[in-house]
Formats: C-alpha cells, structure tokens, sequence
C-alpha cells in the first residue's frame, strides 16, 4: 500500500495530565493492525483513507518536547497511542531518535522523569546505545505482540515487522542491560489464549522483565467488522470465542483473567493485566 506523507507542526507535544502524559511523534501508523484502537483519529485529521494509507510527521515535535519538559517535571510518558513510533518512516525522519535524545537530557536532570517505549519493530535495535544512556529505573521498552505465530500475525498486522524479529530484538535489548518486557495487547479471542504458554516461555527464556496484558476493544465499534473478516479465515472454534467475547466480554474477561494468573504462578516476571 502507497502511503501519503505530511509534515506538519505541533504547538504542543504532549498530550495528559497531572503525572501521565502520552507522546505521538507521527499520527497514523504504517503497520496497519486489524485491531487498532486508534483509527478513530482519522476523523478528527480529515483523513478519508484507510488506516495505513497516511501518516503525518511533526517535524518539530523535539524542540516543543524540549520546550515542555523545562516546565513538566517528575511525569511518566508514554511513547505512543495513535503511531508506532518506529513505524518505517523513522528509518527515514528519526524523529523518535530525536525525542529519545530530549528525553536523555531531561532524565539526567530530573530523577522523577519516567519513559515507556512501546513498539511493535525491531527497528528500535538502533538505538540501542541511546536507550542503554538514560539513568537506571527511568526507561523501559515493551514489544507489543499477539501472537508468536509469525504466518498468524501476517493476518492481523500485514505490515508490521514478524513476531520473530521483535523477540530477538527484544532479547537484544535485554542483554544491553534495558528493562524489558512484553505487551500483549490485545489479547485475540482464541487465537492469543492458544499462545499464551508459549508467550510466558519466550518472555522466560529471553530473561524479560515483565508482560502486561489488554483485552481487544472496541470490538462492538469500528473494528469489530474489521475483526470479524479476519477471523472468517480461521476455524469455526475461533469464530465462536470472537463471538463469545463480544457478546458476554464480563465472563470472557473473568476466564481470561483466571488462565493468566494460572499461566503467571511460578514465573520470575512481572505480571499485570489492565482489564
């Protein structure tokens, strides 16, 4: 798929309140996920294609940061809601890179600052040295991933970098001395709760630090139909949990819960679930 670029500026770069705030250095994704939350935002842009088919990069979105993060101390941010912050056009614009460097600075300064880095690609391997900079206890990164079934992922994230080149970047990482860990984000009906085990032996083996779990959203919304699409080329069994967790999600969510605590109990990692 062609996607249309725009750059842009930014009068403010970080968007929360009180100790929690959210950092988006592009708007819109490359890595078109099935299950993206986030393709809401189009709206608001007056982007009428599909999600994936654009991103906007803001061009100045460091020095604003900069700027910011004189007058905010002590705060937690997150890298990113409505982008993959390594998304390919950071190959390109490296303006996470430079984010990261604002942040460096400012962490050395202020002890309170903490970052998290969220991404679905192996790019972050890059920045390796960048990241291993920052002050002990102030950064940490997670690989978001469904799946360690690199032919399953192609399903549900065509453009994103295989399950297996996040594990391995993310034991990279680890062995630098980084805290690490996985998101498991959203937990897909089925076909997520099939890999569950294996997903605990991969954070295990590779010595990861934690693994944090979400359920799917807005499944009754706009990416409901999205989901049911991809689904119809699995098995019926698949269909029926994705039907299941729609329609009654309070006992999908108590069994989900309870299959992970049993999963978690003896495990080194840490363990939490946002639902």
């Amino acid at each position: 798929m062609n996607v249309s670029v725009e750059e842009i500026t930014c009068k403010s770069s970080l968007t929360g309140s009180g100790r929690s705030y959210r950092l988006n250095p592009y708007v819109g994704c490359e890595h078109r996920c099935e299950y993206c939350y986030a393709t809401y935002i189009a709206r608001w842009r007056g982007k009428s294609g599909p999600w994936g088919s654009w991103v906007q990069v803001k061009t100045n979105v460091m020095e604003v940061l900069a700027q910011e993060l004189v007058r905010k101390k002590g705060i937690d941010v997150f890298l990113s809601t409505v982008c993959d912050v390594y998304q390919p056009l950071e190959q390109e614009y490296g303006i996470t890179r430079q984010c990261l460097s604002v942040f460096l600075k400012a962490a050395q300064e202020d002890p309170g600052l903490e970052v998290f880095l969220l991404t679905k690609s192996d790019l972050v391997r890059r920045d390796v040295e960048l990241l291993r900079a920052f002050p002990a206890g102030t950064l940490r990164v997670a690989f978001s991933v469904t799946t360690p079934r690199d032919e399953v992922a192609a399903l549900f994230e065509p453009a994103s970098p295989r399950p297996s080149r996040r594990f391995a970047a993310a034991k990279v990482l680890k062995e630098a001395g980084l805290t690490v860990g996985l998101l498991i984000n959203p937990v897909l009906p089925y076909v997520t709760e099939h890999d569950l085990p294996a997903l605990f032996e991969i954070a295990e083996e590779s010595g990861l630090d934690f693994a944090s779990f979400d359920t799917l959203h807005y499944l009754r919304g706009h990416v409901g139909g999205k989901m049911r699409r991809v689904y119809e080329q699995l098995d019926q069994k698949a269909r029926m949990r994705l039907e299941q967790a729609r329609n009654d999600p309070a006992s999908y969510e108590r069994d989900l819960r309870q299959l992970i605590e049993h999963l978690a109990e003896g495990q080194r990692l840490t363990v939490q679930t946002y639902f």
